[in-house]
């Protein structure tokens, strides 16, 4: 709303909003136009306005985007050609660039994207060929590969994610190192 004051009522702050998305102290907005806007803390350059500049009014990212998510520090954007763009911390490889360089312009990691889910310090993308990668912090094996290795680009971790196996079945194809990943990649994308 312009300020930094506290409200214990809602303010409005835009018209035309389709979606938003909460991270640490940050807020993403889609407008119904395709728009992205972004407002908040900026530490990591995660509002991906090329700066790293706290914004107490929304500002303008980006166009043809159609969702994005957050986590704690990081932003993915999915675009209408199937693009994902990402930005803010990298300290461990999340944002999928091939680096651990913090970002405050979106860049793109992949294309043909469907869907994309933001973990504290790792990610999940879902591709329209029906595989799923991950990228970031793997410390404890949340990314799914069978390793703890952080991983700065994504790495396949299943694949033939569509029907039947959106129903729960489990197979040879879609498990890794005795991980189940449909219910992985059901939990991570809200599927279930």
């Amino acid at each position: 709303d312009g300020t930094t004051t506290d409200h214990a009522t809602p303010v409005q702050v835009m018209n035309g909003v389709a979606s938003i998305a909460a991270g640490a102290y940050y807020s993403l907005i889609l407008k119904t136009d395709g728009t992205l806007w972004a407002c908040g803390v900026n530490d990591y350059g995660q509002l991906g306005d090329g700066t790293t500049t706290d914004r107490a009014t929304p500002v303008q990212v980006m166009s043809g985007v159609v969702s994005m998510a957050t986590s704690s520090y990081h932003s993915l954007i999915l675009k209408t050609d199937g693009t994902l763009w990402a930005c803010g911390s990298n300290s461990n490889g999340q944002l999928g660039d091939g680096t651990t360089v913090n970002r405050a312009t979106p860049v793109q990691v992949m294309s043909g994207v469907s869907s994309m889910e933001a973990g504290r310090y790792h990610s999940f993308i879902l591709k329209t060929d029906d595989t799923l990668w991950a990228c970031g912090r793997n410390d404890s094996g949340q990314l799914g590969d069978g390793t703890n290795i952080d991983r700065h680009t994504p790495v396949k971790i299943a694949e033939n994610l569509s029907s039947p196996m959106m129903n729960g079945d489990v197979n040879e194809d879609n498990a890794v190192n005795g991980t189940d990943l449909v219910a992985l990649s059901n939990i991570v994308l809200g599927r279930k």
